[in-house]
């Protein structure tokens, strides 16, 4: 399970975090509570009826304005349980996390001759991996080759009903202004059910939390 997770590329702070312990009490305001109780409804229930889903090709796109309120925390627990729950030598399930912008910047650094590998090994991982997580989309610097690049993702896992969960900090209509064309936006809607996130930080909490536990054991 460690080495399917550290293939994953999910990042060690989220490798053993899950659905159950993503604490909604962490939120301030009551409507980040309750917007928070119901992504991680959506999320447990997204893992339970995961054959229905990807039968479907049918992902999740987590999204809130604000940085912190945790989208990709949330997004890693899904990937987590996936594997956990859904991942069988008779029926082995790949999934793999990413930022977006680091996808483009690997698939990028190939064309310099930088890397031993070719960019359209990266692209077709990213086009076949069952379960794809793109995380923060929307706040990588647009370009021409970066949407066709994108759209030509998209449009195979769209096609090939491969399921694809995002986190963003845009609505799926605001990508838009990063992607004018509209084809990223266009292919996500039909790709996604969007699940607002509560429009809170709490990574500073978390932190704080993190400090208090450490001054503790510091102080011993």
């Amino acid at each position: 399970m460690s080495r399917k997770v550290k293939w994953a590329r999910i990042p060690e702070e989220f490798q053993k975090v899950t659905i159950n312990s993503f604490d909604i009490n962490l939120y301030s305001e009551q409507q980040s509570k309750e917007k928070a109780a119901m992504a991680k409804k959506i999320a447990a229930n997204f893992v339970k009826k995961f054959d229905v889903l990807s039968q479907q090709g049918k992902g999740l796109y987590f999204y809130s304005s604000v940085k912190g309120s945790g989208k990709s925390r949330l997004g890693c627990s899904i990937l987590n349980a996936l594997l956990q729950v859904h991942d069988t030598e008779e029926n082995p399930l790949s999934v793999f996390y990413t930022p977006t912008a680091d996808l483009l910047g690997e698939i990028k650094n190939t064309m310099g001759g930088n890397s031993n590998m070719k960019s359209s090994d990266i692209i077709d991982a990213a086009k076949t991996v069952k379960v794809l997580l793109l995380d923060d989309i929307g706040v990588e610097k647009a370009s021409d080759w970066v949407e066709e690049t994108l759209t030509r993702i998209l449009d195979y896992r769209l096609q090939n009903k491969k399921i694809t969960l995002f986190t963003s900090n845009l609505e799926i209509d605001e990508l838009d202004n990063t992607y004018p064309a509209g084809r990223i936006s266009d292919r996500i809607d039909k790709m996604t059910f969007p699940v607002h996130m509560p429009e809170e930080k709490i990574r500073r909490k978390l932190a704080k939390q993190e400090n208090e536990s450490l001054l503790d054991l510091l102080l011993e």
